[in-house]
């Protein structure tokens, strides 16, 4: 596996998008920190636990660390490092994917609310980026991908915290893999290319608006495009942003 025996912290992972990034991940080779809030299923909309995903991950013959993290709380984000560290000894890789959305036009939406949509899908990368960066800076190699959104592209209408906090993560991937380029530590930002059908993505969907066909993205697609991006065959590549079905086309590797 071409993974084999990299460690990788995945945000968000405890459901929907994170999670198939870190199963995708696991059956590449790798060993995976779940790292998200969710212990116990308080919203039956919102399914999934760290400690789900983490048995998920065992199942494909892996080690799974569930580590309760909350992405908005330096000191939580510190611990889990410690944890990560402290079990596998080393971070090869940190996907940034764990976000929320507050939609809604802007005066509608509470000023609260659009901090919470920084501070969860900007400041939290940014904060978990400098978490594990003496780490990688340390070892000379390291892989950080920023999960960005199509919506970045659309003129963001109705979710413009949304819109604005993904391509922030563009823009941020961009820099830190200047920064990172001396130290062999790539940096990428990936966006899915369709809509994922998630409970987080339906979470704010009536049945009828779902969309059908193209428009939908297979869910093992972004893990697949996660993989080939901490692979050796993108070591050329950091500081861009691709959409993960257009990355796995040109690579010829969609479906693969």
């Amino acid at each position: 596996m071409e993974l084999e025996g990299k460690v990788a912290i995945v945000t968000g992972s405890s459901r929907g998008v994170g999670k198939n990034i870190a199963l995708e991940l696991a059956r590449a080779g790798t060993d995976i920190v779940i790292a998200a809030r969710t212990e116990q299923v308080r919203d039956p909309k919102l399914p999934g636990t760290i400690f789900e995903a983490a048995e998920e991950i065992r199942a494909l013959g892996r080690r799974a660390l569930p580590v309760r993290t909350d992405v908005t709380d330096e000191e939580s984000i510190e611990a889990m490092v410690r944890r990560t560290l402290e079990e596998f000894g080393r971070i090869d890789i940190l996907v940034n994917n764990a976000g929320i959305m507050a939609p809604g036009p802007l005066v509608d939406v509470p000023l609260k609310r659009w901090d919470l949509v920084m501070r969860v899908n900007v400041r939290g990368p940014v904060a978990c980026s400098r978490a594990v960066w003496p780490h990688m800076v340390e070892r000379r190699d390291g892989v950080i991908i920023n999960i960005s959104s199509v919506v970045a592209d659309q003129p963001g209408g109705g979710n413009i915290s949304y819109s604005l906090s993904k391509q922030a993560l563009r823009k941020f991937s961009e820099g830190l893999a200047e920064e990172g380029k001396q130290y062999s530590i790539r940096v990428f930002a990936l966006s899915p290319e369709g809509l994922v059908i998630t409970p987080g993505t339906m979470y704010h969907r009536l049945p009828d608006q779902v969309p059908s066909g193209h428009s939908v993205e297979d869910p093992e697609v972004m893990g697949q495009a996660a993989v080939f991006l901490c692979s050796d065959a993108a070591r050329e590549l950091t500081g861009r942003h691709f959409y993960s079905r257009a990355l796995l086309r040109e690579r010829g590797l969609l479906g693969a």
